[in-house]
């Protein structure tokens, strides 16, 4: 399973016509306001996450993002762990 690192709304787009089911998708940056168009798009809650301190910066709150988790620094770095490959998302 791929690691989709998305950082914009652009990069979203991008990615959702590549992506392959399974694959888990992390918000973070400027993508984290993707997160309404990410559930759209067709991505499974449950390989949507965000990072949280990017989320806390730029405002976006819990009732925004429903029940998405939301992954730490350590959290991210056992993701990249767990796949390969791991792809960035920003256009």
């Amino acid at each position: 399973m791929s690691l989709h690192l998305i950082f914009s709304a652009t990069g979203l787009t991008s990615c959702t016509r590549r992506c392959s089911r399974g694959d888990k998708f992390l918000l973070l940056g400027d993508g984290i306001y993707a997160h309404a168009q990410a559930l759209e798009a067709g991505i499974e809650p449950v390989d949507l996450f965000l990072l949280a301190p990017d989320a806390q910066a730029r405002g976006v709150g819990s009732d925004l993002t429903g029940t998405l988790l939301r992954l730490e620094y350590p959290d991210f770095v056992a993701l990249t762990e767990q796949c390969s490959p791991i792809v960035s998302w920003k256009e």
